[in-house]
């Protein structure tokens, strides 16, 4: 008899968790952690191509690296898991679009051999999220199921970049403040962001000067700044994954953002933020896009 798609989808659901977490108990001492970036499924990747040598992989692998695979681009995308009943198998029906078959992208790995298919695929994800919130207002990813393995607050180590960038800024502060000419109402709070914004406006005509401008240190300040209201106001953390190529396409790599920790919760790239207001024609254009942030 075959499959029903709500019996297939309820039993992956209920197994998924058990295999994650026997996932993780075979790669504790190898030091990746099961954190959903890019890294990790770097890592993976490489655990399945070593495995993979000269013999098939151990029982309930392929399954259990699908299962992490589709969880860390439901994180990045946004939406949940559901049924393939052509193929019988589970799919990451994504919020920023498109699905996913991750067993088929574990085979592809095995067949390709390269170590890259999944991290190009999470960053495929990622800057289709990026796109979307550019283009719709108010839009973050969004889980619609509980997810199998949470990411937690601590589980991941920043890359080195991103500690050294925060120090440099927050000791310029008092002196980036000072020469906005507004620094008296650069307190940090939410209302705040529409001094950010007019000074932004004010010396920043267009995306091509603020393009041009990025590593000033008005833009960089103002990155900061901005990052900092929501990590204070809204709980979100700092994050950052390095770009040693340059290469990246997807908007979040090389620039620092912020996320909150609770799965379904906001993230913003104050890099991009600022290029809303920059187009924008109203000077609380940043207020208006922090007000969603939840």
């Amino acid at each position: 008899m075959q499959t029903a798609p709500d019996d297939g989808l309820a039993r992956w659901l209920d197994h998924i968790g058990p295999m994650l977490a026997g996932l993780q108990d075979l790669v504790v001492d190898s030091g990746t952690a099961l954190d959903h970036s890019a890294a990790s499924l770097r890592d993976l990747e490489r655990l399945l191509l070593t495995e993979t040598l000269d013999a098939a992989p151990r029982e309930g692998l392929v399954e259990a690296l699908g299962g992490y695979l589709g969880e860390s681009l439901l994180t990045v995308g946004g939406g949940a898991w559901s049924w393939d009943e052509a193929s019988g198998l589970p799919v990451a029906a994504l919020d920023a679009g498109g699905t996913v078959e991750p067993m088929s992208l574990v085979l592809d790995a095995v067949t390709r051999r390269t170590g890259t298919v999944w991290a190009g695929e999470h960053e495929r994800v990622m800057a289709e999220a990026a796109r979307r919130r550019a283009d719709d207002d108010g839009w973050e990813p969004r889980r619609a199921d509980p997810p199998a393995l949470p990411t937690r607050a601590g589980d991941d180590t920043p890359d080195p970049w991103l500690p050294r960038w925060l120090t440099a800024r927050r000791d310029r502060f008092d002196a980036w403040s000072a020469e906005t000419g507004r620094a008296q109402e650069l307190d940090f709070s939410p209302a705040s962001l529409v001094p950010l914004a007019q000074v932004v406006r004010q010396r920043i005509p267009s995306p091509e000067a603020l393009k041009a401008q990025m590593d000033d240190d008005l833009v960089q300040g103002a990155i900061w700044y901005l990052g900092e209201v929501a990590r204070i106001h809204r709980a979100a953390r700092w994050r950052y994954t390095p770009d040693p190529d340059g290469t990246s396409a997807n908007p979040s790599v090389g620039r620092p953002w912020v996320a909150q920790d609770d799965d379904g919760g906001g993230s913003a790239i104050p890099a991009l933020e600022l290029r809303v207001a920059v187009r924008a024609d109203t000077d609380d254009v940043l207020l208006e896009r922090f007000a969603e942030f939840d």
